[in-house]
């Protein structure tokens, strides 16, 4: 059997759609296996991890197809949250420790096939992870880009809005209509976007920021990203399992799948 190349997203996720169907335009409809969240949790799975710490998994769907490691070219993870099937009315407590066993499944079998996936793996086995939004932007500014400025305020030290960002007022305050009314600073949605992916910027701040992206991409631990961008070129927001809103984004993205796809053939 020729290796496929695994898109696994929601059904409702267009930009992975599109995607699937420019790498069967390349590829070969036949090379190109998109799974949904509701699949995975169908198959009947075998997961096994050698004394070296070598893992290997076998899916086995309900119509009888078969995918394994070797079977496997390429993958692109867009998975969210994976639903818990054929439980009936196991209480809340079951299902969650269901669904938590069902997580660190996907992520020993997708940590197993290193560096053909293309998106975050991490034990929580979706595709963002544990990352917080947070945490992110710290890590962009570590990496040297312009990181744009957020944050709350009291009565105590309210905050003046500055260029390109939003002052949002909260009038339900408890001091009272005479007490300082506090805000909240966000920055102003995002005018650009810039997609890492493989190991190349794309968007039209590419030559920009490009050198520190692959530095961020290490912090990130993937390989597969997207910065919203202000209209002074700050970062608003970076986000590891970006839309792909752009055939800019999405044809990259078939180039890389691509690429990892013959790369093992």
């Amino acid at each position: 059997m020729t290796p496929v190349v695994l898109v696994l997203a929601d059904r409702a996720d267009l930009g992975a759609a599109a995607v699937a169907r420019a790498l069967a335009g390349r590829l070969g409809g036949d090379r190109v296996l998109p799974l949904s969240p509701a699949e995975l949790a169908r198959a009947r799975w075998s997961h096994r991890v050698s004394a070296a710490g070598t893992a290997t998994t076998r899916l086995t769907f309900p119509d009888g197809q078969v995918l394994t490691d070797t079977g496997t070219a390429a993958v692109l993870h867009r998975l969210s949250a994976l639903p818990v099937l054929g439980l009936g009315r196991a209480s809340p407590k079951d299902l969650d420790y269901a669904r938590a066993e069902l997580h660190a499944l996907v992520a020993g079998w997708l940590l197993g096939l290193g560096s053909r996936v293309l998106g975050l793996v991490s034990a929580y086995g979706t595709a963002h992870g544990p990352l917080s939004p947070t945490t992110a932007l710290v890590h962009a500014e570590r990496c040297g880009l312009p990181v744009a400025r957020s944050g709350g305020a009291t009565r105590g030290g309210l905050l003046t809005a500055a260029s390109g960002e939003l002052e949002l007022p909260r009038p339900a305050w408890p001091g009272g209509a005479n007490a300082p009314v506090p805000v909240e600073i966000r920055p102003e949605p995002g005018l650009d976007r810039l997609l890492y992916c493989g190991s190349r910027p794309v968007g039209r701040l590419a030559d920009r920021y490009g050198p520190r992206l692959h530095r961020l991409a290490g912090l990130l631990g993937t390989r597969l990203f997207e910065l919203r961008l202000g209209p002074d070129g700050s970062v608003t927001d970076v986000d590891p399992c970006p839309p792909l809103a752009t055939a800019e984004q999405r044809a990259a993205v078939t180039d890389e799948l691509v690429a990892l796809a013959r790369s093992g053939s």
